[in-house]
């Protein structure tokens, strides 16, 4: 019984090394955000910052999965009818940006969120 006991103990221990040690390696495989704008910190999110949050929250545009196609669809259509001026030499940068953290994931992230058919 006080075997029993002990390995049971012990299994539980170890059980919750492995929790903590999954946690921790998921948790690293997260990008690292900026703190302000919840952005993902890679090369040139200081061009998304200061040309999209001009007029959006993170919450807006992050939350949508694109592929670069779309993406400067978006980007015309808001020049169009929002007046979004010329982002000129920026926009390709701002378009890897998006298409890299932003775009499109390789497998659907859930079963009912399916890729789009055709662009």
């Amino acid at each position: 019984m006080l075997v029993d006991r002990a390995f049971r103990k012990g299994t539980g221990s170890l059980a919750w090394a492995f929790c903590l040690l999954l946690a921790g390696n998921l948790a690293a495989a997260e990008p690292e955000k900026d703190p302000v704008t919840k952005l993902v910190k890679a090369e040139n999110w200081e061009l998304v910052s200061a040309n999209c949050m001009a007029c959006h929250s993170t919450k807006g545009f992050t939350q949508v999965r694109q592929n670069r196609a779309n993406w400067e669809k978006t980007i015309r259509n808001m020049q169009e009818k929002n007046g979004l001026w010329p982002l000129g030499e920026m926009e390709s940068k701002i378009l890897d940006y998006l298409e890299k953290n932003y775009g499109l994931p390789e497998k659907a992230l859930t079963a009912k969120i399916r890729r789009p058919l055709g662009d």
